[in-house]
């Protein structure tokens, strides 16, 4: 699909409609309400999660972009790169065993490779957690408190009706409150840098 050109904070490659929302969501609403823009790039959709995602998107305040099936998923990611220029760049573990996590990953990592501008955008590259702890990284997240806007993540999850709901937020539930206990907090979404060619991003707190 042609893109709008317009920069953005934060970018999100996903495999799925859901992704940005289950590992994100409570600090895509906080860029939100900072007045920080995001643009979440999915790979896999229909109609029906498509429509579902743009719900989501109004709760949490992100620009939704998916992906034409026609186009190389490289090429797709870096066209995103330097139409964009983010600051942060979020997608999945290369270690999660989501096969479709690992290919977004890869995809991401070459395009990464190949993109001109990649000393300044983007300035940090993150990626999000997953659902089997036993394969976390031994490098420490970032941790993001989401106490506040912990409400918003519900509801946006809540618009994924073809899925099953119950199951969604309750494993977003619980991986938030385990997060939140390594930092004292409520709940917490934790993302974790990733190595590109031996160099590591511009560390910070998120945003």
């Amino acid at each position: 699909m042609s893109l709008e050109s317009g920069s953005c904070h934060a970018l999100l490659i996903t495999a799925h409609c859901d992704d940005a929302e289950l590992w994100a969501g409570g600090t895509i609403a906080r860029w939100h309400d900072m007045g920080l823009g995001t643009t979440v790039a999915v790979f896999h959709h229909n109609g029906i999660r498509r429509s579902e995602t743009l719900a989501a998107s109004s709760i949490l305040g992100f620009e939704p972009l998916f992906w034409d099936y026609d186009r190389d998923s490289s090429d797709w990611v870096l066209e995103l790169l330097v139409d964009r220029r983010p600051e942060v760049l979020l997608t999945h573990p290369e270690w999660d065993p989501h096969l479709e996590h690992q290919a977004v990953h890869h995809s991401v990592k070459r395009a990464l490779l190949r993109h001109g501008d990649r000393r300044h955008h983007p300035k940090r590259w993150y990626a999000f957690d997953t659902y089997y702890l036993s394969k976390s990284p031994t490098n420490w997240p970032l941790l993001v408190d989401i106490g506040e806007t912990w409400p918003r993540k519900e509801q946006a999850l809540s618009e994924h009706r073809s899925q099953n709901i119950d199951e969604l937020i309750s494993m977003a539930r619980h991986a938030a409150a385990l997060l939140g206990m390594r930092a004292r907090l409520a709940c917490a979404e934790a993302f974790y840098p990733f190595d590109l060619l031996g160099r590591w991003p511009k560390l910070r707190d998120l945003p």
